[in-house]
């Protein structure tokens, strides 16, 4: 209920109070939850071991710092997105590779746009709803119940749609597939249960099939995009060309193909900016646990490191 009411008092101090404070209060603020949070903490600096295993404990220190900021002013931005900024959304967001999603939605099909929990996702996802495509997002149930309620609320402020992840929302998904409309979906960790191990930066860890499945099986584009911040108002969307799905004829095995092929999507924009990767939960087992994962996948690949050739327009200072 913490989190529920400091969203509330939130949403009514940015009536009042300038940007520029409160940006600078969330990085106050993502830096104490860096520091009390312990177990967050933890599992930030393990998720980001595995991203990239070269960069030593400072480089994770440092990361894993702005992952806490990243997360607070996304929260931030929710509740100015529906009391200030919910007009201004499209002057906020620079987008590239739209024509991607223009010739997605020839197809007529359906678009089921894929993407990491990495920058101002909670806001940026709403960018077709508010330029007047049917879209829809799948969110994840928190408790208690009212705050899932609140977030909700947020999120549909410019007129997405918001779904909550598991089976009861599939029909309305395909009915949404079938007017062509835009479903936005992240794909970095599972929730529900229905997963494939497959590799994964340096281990084996268990993505969802969702996306997957319902692109097989409707024919939808599979268009992986991402955004991150250039600046604590302003963000970058990249989308990037569909994924060319294998089709087999073998149902498990093409699950396993096409989602191998979305993991590395994956890595390349969680790559861009670990930084901005807000995933507190932990993506990779133990690694008491994991030996046995890799033996059923076989050998994993030795990982690359952090490219050096970092998106140009990724430089948001840390703390």
């Amino acid at each position: 209920m913490t989190l529920l009411w400091a969203l509330r008092i939130g949403a009514i101090l940015t009536l009042f109070v300038p940007a520029a404070i409160g940006y600078w209060l969330c990085r106050i603020i993502g830096v104490a939850v860096f520091l009390v949070h312990r177990r967050a903490r933890r599992n930030v600096l393990d998720n980001l071991r595995h991203v990239c295993h070269r960069c030593g404990r400072l480089w994770r220190l440092r990361q894993a710092c702005r992952v806490f900021i990243t997360a607070v002013m996304n929260y931030y931005d929710l509740v100015r997105l529906r009391s200030v900024d919910r007009a201004r959304l499209p002057e906020l967001v620079e987008v590239r590779g739209w024509q991607n999603v223009e010739a997605a939605l020839a197809n007529g099909r359906g678009v089921i746009v894929i993407s990491a929990h990495l920058g101002n996702f909670n806001v940026v996802a709403q960018y077709p709803a508010a330029l007047g495509l049917e879209a829809a997002i799948v969110v994840e149930r928190v408790r208690p119940p009212e705050l899932f309620a609140y977030l909700c609320r947020l999120r549909s402020a410019t007129g997405v749609r918001v779904l909550p992840s598991g089976p009861e929302a599939v029909p309305a998904i395909l009915r949404l597939l079938r007017r062509n409309g835009i479903l936005l979906v992240a794909g970095d960790r599972d929730v529900t249960g229905h997963s494939r191990l497959v590799r994964f930066f340096d281990a084996p860890a268990p993505l969802p099939i969702g996306p997957v499945t319902l692109a097989l099986r409707t024919g939808a584009t599979l268009l992986p995009a991402f955004t991150v911040r250039l600046s604590p108002r302003r963000s970058l969307v990249v989308v990037d060309p569909p994924l060319a799905l294998v089709r087999t004829g073998d149902a498990e095995r093409d699950i396993l193909v096409n989602l191998e092929n979305v993991a590395r999507c994956l890595e390349r924009m969680i790559r861009t900016d670990p930084g901005q990767w807000t995933v507190l939960q932990p993506v990779w087992a133990p690694a008491e646990k994991r030996a046995p994962l890799a033996e059923a996948l076989g050998s994993v690949p030795a990982p690359a490191g952090l490219p050096a050739d970092r998106h140009p327009a990724t430089s948001d200072p840390a703390v």
